[in-house]
């Protein structure tokens, strides 16, 4: 029997979603076969979960307790391409991030004395690129920019705000040539090759101090052990879509791929990227879909 993909996990999702159902995802992978493995894929990530260290997938769902905004979040992985959702799947849990991140929020949010800015961005900074080094083979000021600015959206951390429109998507010049890079490196948390950083020998320093200036190391590491699942594209499409979507004149209507699309139509610096295979409609709605299940956009 052959269906379209989406379709199978739409209708895998709802079955699921019934009163008193119970799900056998290996009869759902016998009637499809042939999207054996990305059907797998996505029950790992979209299935409920009872006590998140049991590490026993359970089998049913309680509607009643499945709220309106988890639900829309698990009909949003659907719109995931195989990519995006295999990151995902391998990294986070995205409800726990979504509400980790719905919880910070309620806080007070960090300040940062202008006489403590440089110190605690190159701390930060050195951070990440320590992070992505762990899970990819090399990192790139691409991603360590992308990951910074994305960090910054979700955790507030009053640092990583001098982000600008730039042709490849949000970047901060700042950081790469006044203080977080340099810093870094004279400091020797990290060395420079080229477009390529890597965490130098000086390594426990800046472990010191990260903790204090992230306000949560677990989220913190998820998110960025997430992003360097992503290629450098798709964290660029990532942080585009997070940029021109908070900034929507309407969120709560206009929060669809086609408003991304039309608003970076109308914009002269980021027109051109429409005609990228990243910025597809296709690239942009799992960008918008991804932002959304971490609570990185939207209400949680």
């Amino acid at each position: 029997m052959t269906m379209d993909i989406d379709k199978v996990k739409f209708e895998l999702l709802m079955s699921a979603l019934e009163p008193n159902s119970t799900v056998d995802i290996g009869s759902w992978v016998e009637r499809f076969p042939e999207h054996r493995e990305e059907l797998l894929d996505f029950w790992l990530w979209a299935r409920p979960r009872n006590d998140p260290g049991d590490g026993i997938p359970p089998r049913s769902v309680d509607v009643s307790a499945t709220s309106h905004d988890a639900l829309q979040r698990a009909c949003l992985a659907v719109s995931l391409g195989p990519e995006w959702l295999r990151a995902m799947v391998m990294e986070v849990e995205p409800r726990y991030i979504a509400q980790g991140i719905q919880e910070l929020r309620t806080r007070r949010p960090l300040s940062t004395p202008p006489s403590k800015r440089a110190f605690r961005r190159a701390v930060v900074y050195a951070w990440v690129i320590e992070q992505l080094g762990t899970v990819r083979a090399t990192v790139s000021r691409l991603g360590t920019q992308k990951a910074t600015y994305l960090l910054e959206c979700s955790l507030r951390l009053d640092l990583f705000d001098r982000h600008q429109k730039k042709p490849l998507g949000p970047y901060d010049h700042f950081a790469r040539y006044k203080d977080a890079e340099p810093i870094a490196a004279k400091r020797r948390w990290i060395r420079i090759l080229g477009s390529t950083l890597e965490s130098g020998e000086n390594v426990d320093e800046f472990h010191r101090y990260a903790p204090r200036y992230l306000r949560s190391v677990d989220l913190a590491c998820k998110l960025t052990r997430l992003f360097a699942r992503l290629a450098d594209d798709q964290l660029e499409t990532l942080a585009t879509v997070h940029w021109v979507a908070s900034r929507l004149p309407n969120p709560e209507t206009d929060l669809t791929a086609e408003a991304i699309r039309k608003a970076l139509e109308k914009d002269p610096q980021w027109s051109s990227k429409l005609g990228k295979v990243n910025f597809e409609e296709s690239q942009v709605k799992a960008a918008l879909a991804t932002l959304l299940c971490l609570g990185l956009l939207g209400k949680i």
